[in-house]
Order: C-alpha cells, then structure tokens, then sequence
C-alpha cells in the first residue's frame, strides 16, 4: 500500500518504520525532521525530549497507570534489543511538603519511606513524600538519527516541503497525520495547545552517564524541575508554559519568577533547585549551560488516533510523544494493516542492526 506521512517528528517516524517493515511504500513529508535539519526548531517537539519512558501532560481516556503499562511494555523491546540506544536507569520523584496522590504503578515502584539508600536531595532540605523506581531512559541524540537511518534502510523516502491545508487532498496514498501541533492549521483543530518547555543542557564528561534521574518539587514552587542524564550532557528542565502560536509567534504564559541564562528566560527553579541538588555529582558552571525551549503539541481532546476517510491521525500526546510513540503507531498502522504489538521484537532487531551517526546536543 501507499502511504503518505505528514511530520518530522518521532510519531512519524515510528509510524513510517512500522510501514516499512510490514511491506507498505511510505513518504514522510515535512518542512523539518527532527534531529537531522541543523538547527532546532520549536514546533518539532522531538527535538526537545529529554526523553524519560514515562507519559506525562497527555490526555487520554485511560488511567495513569494504563498509559503508563502501554509505554513502558512497547518499550521493552527496545531495551532488550542490544544495539537500540534505551536504557534502564533509576527514577526519584520526590516532594519536600506532604503529597497525597496515589504513587502510580511504575517498574520497581517503592514509597520512598521504604527506600533504604541514598536520595537527591536540597542541601538544608528535607524529602517528605515520593517514590523511587526503574524507567527506560532514551539517548535521543544516537536513537533519532538511528530511527531516521532504519527508515531509509527500509526503503522510506522523505521530501521535504511544507504541506498546506488545501494540498492533503492530493497526496499520495492513505495519509498518516503525525503534525502534532501543525493538526491546528493543517486540519482545523482549535484543540491544540502549545506547551512551551525549557532544556537546560550542562556539559558533562563522566565516564557513564549518572545511574538516576530525579523530579523533585521544592516546597515554595507548585511545580517540578527534574534532572535526566545524557552521555555527553546533565539535563535540567520541568517548564510547561500554555499558550498558542499566533501568526509564526508563541504567545502565553511567562514565568512567575525568572531568570535568564544563556540569553534566554527561563523559570529560576529549572536552573537553582537541580543546580543546588546535582552539583554534589556534577561539577556545574552556569555560563557553560546551554538552553532551548519547544512546543509540546498538548491536545485538550486527548490524543488522536483514529481513521478519518483515507487519513489516519496520530498526533495530539502532549508530553508523552516519546513515550507513546510506539504504542501509537502500533494503533495508527492497525488501521490499514493487521499488526500488534508482538511484532515490535522484530522491528527494534531490525533498527539494532542499522549504524547512525549520534548527533550531539
């Protein structure tokens, strides 16, 4: 079968990977593939992923738990396949005042209370509430371009142009729409929302990448920072301004209480509260920290997968999109082929097998 792909991001490539593998003739169509066009653009969420296995700020008619067993289980090959950038490290998701919400059923999960080791914590503070447990962590920088290589090993084909709103109707195929936010102008959906994130990058040399993760939320802020480890950088983030692209410009919430580094606006607990916390593991100089932000593509209708006429929408997740990103396109090639989820062993030995340069950012 035919089949045109719409998107430069991570549901697209997934979706075009499973395509390929199951014999169909895809072209992924975009004005930007992540990780591969030089420099980043916002509106490509992917390039902004840290990319921990854990779905969050997504819509859906499941519960927590669900989407999180979908995530983790569609990503257990992957890590098993030697040779796919996924790894397994340890998660802290710690709080300083009492939290009350039910701790949810993540790998390993165990009430902080229990834990018997050593906790991240602020120097003069105090972890009150939380859980400790094992997530699958992606190394974006080798696996994107990996997947992009596995593509073309596949026989897929990119082209890269912009589509506009009258020219869908002309593609070739059935069409896959995985524009995330582009769905807003591209199929009219008023649903779609622009979550602008910060990255905060510091250098980091080690030997190995740091064996734990954390998302810490101090006692005078309402909202998260966390810290996930790269082979060649520390990440510090947990920004999630709403707002809406209006004419090429993002306009919507700013921080309460800001700070810029690297020439860029970010909120101050992104940089002091991981700073305070991971300088006890990693040598940190504020001027060396390199910053970005994107736009996680949040769907106030929940994420959409589903078939309409000849194009099947895969889009909408929030930030989620790596971590449904397989789950995803299993359901969004489910409508044009007979697959399951037991054919993604034979799909990420196949991607094992492909070598891509790693880009580094």
């Amino acid at each position: 079968m035919e089949c045109t792909i719409i998107g430069g991001g991570i549901q697209a490539l997934s979706t075009g990977i499973l395509l390929q593998h199951l014999g169909h003739d895809t072209r992924m169509v975009s004005d930007s593939f992540s990780y591969v066009d030089g420099a980043d653009t916002p509106t490509v969420s992917t390039d902004y992923a840290a990319a921990s296995i854990y779905p969050v700020a997504i819509e859906a008619e499941c519960s927590e738990d669900e989407l999180i067993a979908r995530a983790e289980s569609t990503f257990e090959p992957f890590y098993e396949a030697d040779g796919v950038p996924v790894r397994k490290h340890t998660h802290y998701y710690l709080y300083e005042e009492p939290h009350d919400e039910p701790i949810p059923a993540r790998m390993a999960v165990t009430d902080i209370s229990e834990h018997d080791g050593e906790v991240p914590t602020r120097p003069g503070a105090e972890v009150r509430d939380g859980y400790v447990c094992e997530e699958y962590f992606v190394e974006m920088p080798e696996y994107v371009p990996q997947l992009h290589a596995a593509y073309r090993e596949l026989g897929g084909e990119t082209a890269t142009r912009t589509v506009r709103p009258g020219e869908v109707a002309d593609l070739d195929g059935t069409v896959f729409n995985c524009t995330g936010y582009g769905s807003r102008e591209l199929f009219g959906d008023d649903s779609m929302r622009a979550i602008k994130g910060h990255i905060l990058q510091v250098p980091y040399d080690g030997a190995e990448p740091l064996p734990f993760s954390y998302t810490y939320t101090p006692a005078e802020y309402d909202h998260y920072a966390y810290m996930y480890p790269r082979k060649e950088t520390v990440l510090f983030g947990g920004s999630y301004l709403k707002g809406d692209i209006v004419d090429g410009e993002w306009r919507g919430e700013a921080p309460e209480k800001p700070i810029t580094i690297d020439g860029v606006t970010i909120p101050e607990r992104l940089y002091t509260v991981t700073e305070a916390i991971t300088s006890e593991y990693v040598p940190i100089e504020r001027d060396a920290v390199d910053v970005k932000y994107g736009y996680r593509p949040y769907r106030a209708d929940g994420m959409r997968i589903e078939r309409e006429g000849d194009i099947v929408h895969n889009y909408g997740h929030g930030g989620g999109g790596v971590s449904m990103s397989w789950w995803s396109a299993v359901r969004a090639v489910g409508f044009v082929d007979d697959v399951g989820e037991a054919i993604l062993p034979d799909v990420a030995e196949e991607i094992a097998r492909v070598d891509a340069p790693a880009t580094h950012r």
